[in-house]
């Protein structure tokens, strides 16, 4: 008897350590609020269990008779609460949204009454009472009262689910939800408790079982669902991404650009994103017969809204080099148009140069962005120091002005951004200016392809085990 006892008391105790197991999952694991009904009813079967845990272990001790009221009270009281916000979830699944009149009735009246028994038992012994031996005598109202209103809360569900389940499976509400996994999670407590008066000594059943047992097997479902739900969502989203990214791809100009009329240029472009879709963008394309328009510029931010604004500053500055005589009027241009919509404050830093092919005197506008690299004929590589105005999309009313350079045969112009020379290593340390003018001054018998292979080798190498945090783009111009 004394080993069935303790059989008995490890059953509870394992099933109270489930319980509040579960209830710290749900609040701190899968993000539930307390005051959410799953979260509320993991936490009044977790006072339920210990009150029962108290019932047992104080039961027989005379002296303990104020623990032994105290226990049953508390085990009443969070079993009303249980089964009621129990009953609540299941029917609003089911479809049903009751006013709060029906609220009041159904649910916190009874409440009310049961508090009122509980808190009075000890003198009117209508709930229950103890012997002269420390045991537990049930009152009337035990029976009557408080196991029919349980058992009400536990079984109407299960009736409900059954005949939606069979014979309503017309008839159920536009929002509600039943399945067989519904219906099953409604029906295990009360099956579960009346099992065990079936097959187990009375004295040993316990209600906290069952509410474990049905609480373990909801919390399981609801959380592979969301995991199931969030798995769907992201695989949405990577094709989404996908998708874009070859949007994105085909948006920009092919690599090795062959123009017609333009023997004595060769351009060369380059673009690894750091994410699926990247804000880096360059353009290269003819204006007209003697002009040749090419551009470099860094959105600010990263992934989708990067992409998507990337793709209005893009188009924007295309359409406005088709049309105007500078490359100060397209900067002036566009930024204007940037600001007038750009809620989100992102912003673009861009270089743009217009080369007249017959003249080789290039045009350029530097809006915020890194300083290019010129290599000229027996001479080490040079930064083109100029800022003609802030980045694109800060200030409305930017007026943006222009250099000009006179490019001989031989000449070379490299335009990059952040994500090479701000290339981290291991320790940290930044990729930075020197080393990629090392490698520019090293290339000098380099075509423009082997000269962007080489320079994003060396970021590769040079950032080793670190994940790529930005955009890399280059794009080389050769005159030959």
């Amino acid at each position: 008897m004394h080993v069935e006892f303790g059989l008995y008391l490890e059953l509870l105790l394992v099933g109270a350590i489930i319980l509040a197991i579960l209830y710290v999952n749900s609040i701190f694991l899968y993000k539930h609020n307390f005051s959410d009904r799953i979260s509320m009813m993991l936490l009044f079967a977790v006072i339920m269990s210990l009150s029962e845990i108290g019932w047992v272990i104080f039961a027989g001790h005379v002296n303990q008779r104020m623990l032994i009221y105290i226990a049953i009270i508390s085990y009443c009281i969070s079993f009303m609460l249980f089964a009621s916000l129990l009953n609540h979830y299941l029917i609003e699944r089911f479809g049903f949204h009751p006013d709060k009149r029906r609220i009041m009735i159904f649910y916190r009246v009874p409440l009310l009454i049961l508090i009122l028994i509980c808190f009075t038992t000890p003198l009117t012994r209508m709930l229950i009472w103890v012997d002269e031996n420390g045991y537990v005598k049930y009152g009337p109202a035990f029976n009557i009262y408080f196991s029919c209103i349980v058992m009400t809360y536990l079984f109407v569900p299960s009736i409900i689910g059954f005949y939606y389940l069979t014979l309503g499976r017309n008839r159920l509400p536009a929002d509600g939800e039943i399945s067989i996994t519904m219906f099953v999670f409604s029906g295990m407590t009360p099956v579960i408790y009346f099992l065990q008066l079936a097959l187990v000594d009375s004295k040993h059943t316990t209600t906290s079982v069952a509410v474990t047992l049905a609480l373990l097997y909801l919390i399981t479902n609801e959380s592979t669902h969301r995991v199931l739900d969030t798995q769907a969502k992201v695989e949405a989203v990577e094709t989404e991404l996908r998708i874009a990214s070859k949007i994105q791809t085909d948006t920009l100009p092919p690599e090795a650009p062959e123009f017609v009329g333009y023997t004595n240029l060769n351009l060369r472009g380059s673009m690894i994103t750091a994410k699926e879709v990247g804000g880096d963008f360059y353009d290269y394309f003819p204006i007209d017969n003697n002009r040749l328009c090419f551009l470099i510029a860094d959105v600010s931010g990263k992934s989708t809204p990067a992409a998507l604004f990337m793709m209005t500053t893009k188009t924007m500055i295309k359409d406005y080099a088709l049309t105007k005589g500078s490359t100060s009027e397209i900067f002036t241009a566009v930024n204007s148009r940037l600001c007038e919509n750009n809620k989100e404050g992102m912003f673009v830093t861009a270089w743009i140069g217009i080369i007249d092919t017959k003249t080789m005197t290039l045009q350029y506008t530097n809006a915020g962005h890194n300083y290019p690299y010129i290599l000229r004929e027996g001479q080490p590589c040079e930064i083109i120091k100029k800022n003609h105005g802030l980045f694109l999309g800060g200030m409305e009313f930017t007026q943006y002005k222009q250099g000009e350079i006179q490019l001989e045969s031989g000449d070379r112009l490299l335009l990059y951004t952040d994500g090479v020379v701000e290339a981290h290593d291991c320790s940290g340390g930044l990729y930075g200016s020197e080393r990629l003018e090392r490698i520019l001054n090293s290339t000098r018998d380099c075509t423009g392809e082997e000269v962007l292979k080489r320079v994003l080798n060396d970021v590769n190498d040079f950032a080793a085990g670190v994940p790529q945090f930005d955009d890399i783009t280059m794009i080389i111009m050769t005159v030959k």
